[in-house]
């Protein structure tokens, strides 16, 4: 692991303890930050499981329909009367915040399907078909902004734990190293210094006995 390269001074080594108090603080703040984010995260990914298992089982019985359509009253006449639909869709785009992750909310506040296609050329189970993926529209809507919630956090989830982890194995521990290091050699040098006072001190009292 690489170390700090520092000068071994007082003024380094009080400039050293300042980084390493305001690490220990914003390690303590990104961690309780981390444990917050991954609280709000797991319910929305239980969320967005359950919600897939209903969609993924709903949409295929939904096309389904439009097969069994397509059986009764032809291939051609289906496909015509899909391009005669008039589907209207009303959506809100909005955003919340999740511990300051913005996340989309996205709200139906409409949906019209006009049917202008010929009944005639149609039976009623085109009806069934159109009205059953119209019901599960909404839902489909509701998972992608789930989705879209699931990624930003898990984004912001990893994002912070990288943060966490390089405070808490390689900063913090530089600094502490470093700290100490320093500590160390100041404290050899002022023993050092005391050493060469004495000495003088002998010395100077040596010779005025002289």
């Amino acid at each position: 692991m690489a170390e700090l390269k520092v000068n071994p001074t007082r003024m380094v080594l009080l400039k050293l303890r300042k980084r390493h108090v305001l690490a220990r603080r914003g390690h303590k703040l990104l961690k309780d930050k981390l444990e917050g984010l991954v609280q709000e995260f797991m319910p929305i990914v239980e969320q967005y499981g359950t919600l897939r298992e209903q969609v993924d089982r709903e949409l295929p019985e939904s096309l389904a329909q439009f097969a069994v359509a397509g059986a009764s009253s032809g291939d051609e006449s289906i496909a015509a009367a899909i391009e005669e639909c008039d589907v209207k869709l009303d959506i809100e785009f909005g955003q919340k915040l999740v511990m300051s992750v913005p996340v989309p909310v996205l709200t139906l506040t409409g949906f019209q399907l006009k049917s202008s296609y010929s009944m005639v050329a149609t039976t009623s189970d085109f009806d069934k078909a159109a009205g059953s993926l119209r019901d599960v529209f909404p839902r489909i809507l509701k998972l992608a902004e789930l989705e879209e919630a699931v990624l930003r956090l898990a984004a912001e989830i990893e994002k912070t734990r990288r943060r966490v982890n390089a405070l808490e194995y390689v900063l913090i521990p530089q600094l502490a190293r470093a700290i100490k290091g320093i500590s160390s050699k100041l404290d050899e040098a002022e023993r050092a210094g005391r050493a060469r006072l004495m000495k003088i001190k002998d010395m100077l009292r040596t010779a005025s006995g002289a």
